[in-house]
């Protein structure tokens, strides 16, 4: 897939569910919480392949929102995760620049550069697998 300007990607070599367990990791490590999940295969598009749209929150988001409230109408963050084959997996993280190029508050660019980092680190995460045990 093309790598998109409104997205973090990685494309992981793993079943879908195993893929969500990693992502859920990798967001939690990072302090984002999943919010509501939407299985879009059940009923609202039956044909197409598996896959989730996520909606995530961070403690940067609330900080954002105090400093400009109607932010609000932008967010939560999204991530879409969909399963491009067996044991292949696409992951896509909302990037929160897009927030921030929506206004020139600069606590709400700050929120939103501190968001970009975590969610960086997600994807590195993501992208180097899950830990070896031992």
């Amino acid at each position: 897939m093309p790598l998109p300007s409104y997205a973090l990607t990685v494309e992981l070599q793993r079943p879908l569910s195993a893929a969500l367990a990693d992502v859920r990791q990798a967001l939690e490590a990072e302090g984002l919480q999943i919010l509501h999940v939407v299985e879009l295969q059940e009923g609202l598009m039956p044909q197409a392949p598996a896959q989730q749209l996520l909606a995530l929150w961070a403690p940067p988001l609330a900080d954002a929102m105090q400093a400009e409230p109607q932010l609000g109408a932008l967010l939560p963050l999204g991530a879409y995760v969909v399963a491009v084959a067996p044991n292949h997996t696409h992951v896509a993280l909302q990037d929160p620049m897009l927030l921030a190029a929506q206004t020139r508050n600069r606590e709400v660019h700050k929120a939103c550069k501190t968001l970009y980092v975590s969610l960086r680190r997600v994807v590195d995460r993501l992208m180097l697998g899950p830990p070896i045990t031992f």
